[in-house]
């Protein structure tokens, strides 16, 4: 158990997160329905388990934040900020809600807006993946074309979580695009070296870096395997021949 003191950071509300003590509401399995309709890749459905949830308990930050997931999945964002609004408030103090609400800030450009909602999800003592936030923090000031805050968010990532693919991957994609690929292929292999997944975008990042170092075969060799791996894939469209 955590100790509670006076000025340890901890409010009542984050140390009944922490001992699950928050009660169920009426809307707790249309969220989960949802969830999992929404993982399975079925949005209708997920979409119409969402609504009922929010019908079954208005005043439930879940069922509002599952609902504008749904919606940020099939674009309409007005809709989707509405919902994480409606989270928020009912739940200012969840870190995730903020997380979610700054992704969609950033897409709209609102960035300065987005990176606020970031610094209060990384706020909460009891935010159990920090390292997500600052990667969605990073990502965010690389579009705002802010890339010293951008490394700098990535850093930080790392040091939360080392084997974090994202900042990885991020470091790696800036490290090659400062003309530094050596530094490139170092990040590339602690990001494998992790066990992270090879997603088509990391193997087209890798042969970029391979391409910059002049490593003619292992670059071809890695651009054969995004092909045999993954021949629907997007990147495939980038690769030189």
């Amino acid at each position: 158990m955590l100790p509670i003191g006076d000025d340890d950071g901890i409010d009542d509300h984050d140390l009944q997160v922490e001992l699950g003590t928050i009660k169920e509401s009426p809307a707790d399995l249309y969220v989960n329905m949802a969830a999992a309709y929404l993982q399975r890749g079925e949005v209708n459905v997920a979409m119409a388990r969402a609504k009922t949830a929010v019908r079954e308990d208005r005043s439930s930050s879940r069922a509002h934040y599952i609902l504008a997931i749904v919606y940020q999945r099939i674009g309409e964002h007005e809709q989707a900020e509405k919902e994480f609004h409606k989270a928020v408030e009912l739940d200012p103090r969840n870190p995730d809600y903020r997380n979610a609400w700054g992704v969609v800030l950033c897409k709209q450009q609102r960035y300065q807006e987005a990176d606020e909602q970031f610094q209060l999800a990384l706020s909460k003592p009891l935010y159990a993946s920090p390292e997500v936030a600052l990667t969605n923090a990073a990502d965010c000031a690389q579009r705002a074309g802010d890339a010293t805050a951008a490394e700098r968010y990535w850093r930080q990532a790392l040091e939360k979580n080392p084997a974090f693919g994202a900042a990885l991957l991020g470091l790696a994609r800036q490290s090659l695009a400062n003309g530094q690929a050596e530094a490139a292929r170092g990040y590339m292999g602690r990001y494998v070296g992790a066990g992270n997944a090879a997603t088509p975008q990391a193997l087209l990042l890798a042969v970029r870096i391979e391409q910059a170092l002049g490593n003619t075969a292992a670059a071809k060799k890695l651009a054969t395997s995004l092909r045999q791996r993954f021949p629907d894939a997007t990147e495939i469209m980038e690769l030189t021949p």
